[in-house]
């Protein structure tokens, strides 16, 4: 009785000291939980041992996400987000038909066109379409498989670009400000004076704008994604090159379709020139008009030359001294 009288002091001291301990870690536990820290995610544990904190356990972000190490490949491949675009060019006898028919197989397949342009006549060989389609990515092949029911399919061209990248930054960015408008709309209705309230609707103002554009840009991706872009130009058959005959008609009949040819080329030269051979004519007329004046009036004022009929040196009209230098003798002189 004396031993077990000794050792209920000890217990006791015992049973104190572990009740300490409970009540030291479940208070921790309520300080935690009554401060609003919400425990961290297996993102945000990886994140603070990147920075420096306790790493997380390998395969926890894949267990925490649902995808296994081995499936990350095919994961990642279905996730992709591609814009297809397509380029084709079909040939065919009325391509204003043929435009209504690839409108037909846009719609049955769910989609719709965007631009219809035609011109031409196809009776004058100058018919010409082209339309803009939206199709859905899955029924893109599908969609230009069928084109060849219309015409031939003369020229083809399809790209598909991806853009997973811009669309998960896309969804980040929406994301983060989600969140940055919720805790500004609740600090608005906590907000003590006017001030504060004013500058948080401000603020609240410029995210919400932000956020809506960011999801404009995210809707009009998302529709690219899903509804594929492609191009259908429609032209005409091109008339096919028929042979002459050959033999001997044939070449009399190439030989007068050549002289025909000819005859035209000639007419048409003609008609081109005769404007201007009728000014250089009527130029050249003139020239000649005044050179004949300039002639006549330089024949006209010109005094007779030596020896003229009209002005003889011995004649009754010559001076004194004439005759003498002209070497005759005078009359009725005598020789020394």
């Amino acid at each position: 009785m004396r031993t077990s009288t000794r050792r209920l002091p000890a217990l006791a001291v015992v049973l104190v000291l572990g009740g300490a301990l409970l009540a030291g870690c479940s208070g921790g536990g309520g300080a935690d939980s009554e401060s609003g820290t919400a425990p961290l995610t297996v993102d945000q544990r990886a994140a603070e041992g990147d920075a420096g904190g306790e790493l997380a356990p390998e395969g926890a972000e894949d267990a925490a996400s649902g995808i296994a190490a081995g499936d990350e490949a095919a994961q990642a491949g279905a996730a992709r987000e591609v814009v297809t675009t397509g380029w084709v060019t079909v040939v065919t006898a009325d391509p204003v038909a043929g435009a209504a028919e690839v409108a037909d197989l846009a719609e049955s397949a769910g989609g719709r066109v965007e631009t219809r342009n035609q011109s031409g006549d196809a009776a004058e060989g100058t018919a010409h379409a082209e339309l803009t389609i939206r199709v859905p990515a899955d029924r893109t092949t599908a969609t230009l498989d069928a084109l060849e029911q219309v015409g031939e399919v003369d020229d083809l061209s399809v790209e598909a670009v991806d853009v997973t990248g811009t669309a998960r930054d896309l969804d980040a960015r929406v994301e983060a400000l989600t969140t940055s408008v919720d805790r500004l709309r609740d600090l608005m209705g906590a907000a003590d004076s006017t001030e504060d309230l004013l500058a948080a609707e401000q603020e609240l103002t410029t995210r919400q704008a932000e956020l809506e554009s960011l999801q404009s840009q995210r809707a009009a991706l998302t529709d690219q994604v899903s509804m594929s872009t492609v191009t259908v130009s429609l032209v005409q058959v091109a008339p096919v090159e028929q042979l002459s005959p050959g033999g001997f008609l044939g070449g009399l009949e190439n030989g007068w379709n050549a002289l025909l040819a000819t005859l035209n080329g000639l007419v048409v030269v003609v008609g081109a020139l005769l404007p201007w051979l009728v000014v250089a004519g009527a130029v050249a007329l003139v020239v000649r008009w005044v050179l004949r004046r300039r002639r006549r009036a330089a024949a006209g004022g010109t005094p007779p030359a030596a020896g003229d009929p009209a002005r003889p040196d011995d004649g009754p009209g010559a001076g004194p001294g004439e005759g003498a230098e002209s070497g005759r003798p005078l009359v009725g002189a005598t020789r020394d």
